[in-house]
């Protein structure tokens, strides 16, 4: 059953204290629009364990949702029951934007791993839109940036081309230290979301293990030479140049 997290009416105790979250990069922290936007955002909801609903397609889009900790995959479910992933929302991303047009919900959303997300009701953040021009320039990035990923995961890209992006990116999204990338999601995830067999992502990872690019952990991915990915994963056009001093020789 999906979770129920539109907010209502609270008592001021029970709303979100934006001044203690520990994302840094979301519409309540780091913005212009902090103290209003925080004054929409009822409590964060408690731990959402993995695999845990959040929303159904086709539901009634009540709430935005920002992910407060864990990973939040979107997806669609064919005639057939396969899954399709059309996204990964980290900490500080909005979860909800392919509905906010339509007044209902056009993927379902669930926990990749446990998670938490702070809810702001539809009417009140359409008001907010209104009122306050930071919070509409906020939602315009995040919704560019999302229109962004959409494009160029469905390019015609080798697999090589799109695990290398998709690596790089991760990367660049987690702040992994030490070339140290934990993925919160399967091999399958990843495979659905980059339109690649599960069969696949193994191979091309073991691909760039054999080249010494990268060296697979027990639950983690060290990546050694980012400039060898970035070469081939560059025209995706979703990972950032490594900088010289990020550049490892293979």
């Amino acid at each position: 059953m999906a979770f129920d997290a539109a907010p209502q009416a609270v008592e001021s105790h029970l709303k979100s204290n934006c001044a203690f979250c520990p994302v840094q990069d979301c519409m309540g922290r780091g913005t212009a629009s902090a103290p209003t936007f925080g004054a929409i955002v009822g409590a964060p909801t408690a731990a959402l364990p993995g695999r845990a609903a959040l929303y159904e397609a086709g539901q009634a889009l009540r709430a935005l949702y920002t992910v407060r900790a864990g990973c939040i995959k979107t997806y669609t479910v064919d005639s057939q029951g396969n899954e399709h992933i059309r996204g990964f929302h980290l900490p500080g991303d909005v979860v909800g934007l392919d509905g906010l047009g339509a007044a209902r919900t056009r993927s379902s959303a669930a926990a990749v791993t446990p998670s938490q997300v702070c809810a702001a009701a539809v009417t009140d953040f359409r008001g907010l839109l209104q009122r306050d021009p930071a919070v509409a320039q906020h939602l315009t990035e995040a919704a560019s940036r999302e229109l962004a990923l959409a494009l160029a995961i469905s390019g015609d890209f080798t697999a090589e081309q799109r695990m290398a992006a998709f690596l790089l990116h991760m990367e660049e999204r987690m702040d992994s230290t030490g070339g140290v990338l934990r993925l919160p999601m399967t091999r399958r995830d990843i495979g659905s979301y980059l339109r690649l067999a599960t069969e696949t992502v193994c191979r091309t990872l073991k691909t760039f293990e054999r080249k010494g690019w990268l060296r697979c952990e027990e639950k983690c991915i060290r990546l050694l030479a980012r400039h060898k990915l970035y070469e081939v994963g560059e025209a995706v056009g979703i990972c950032r140049r490594p900088g010289v001093s990020m550049a490892l020789a293979a």
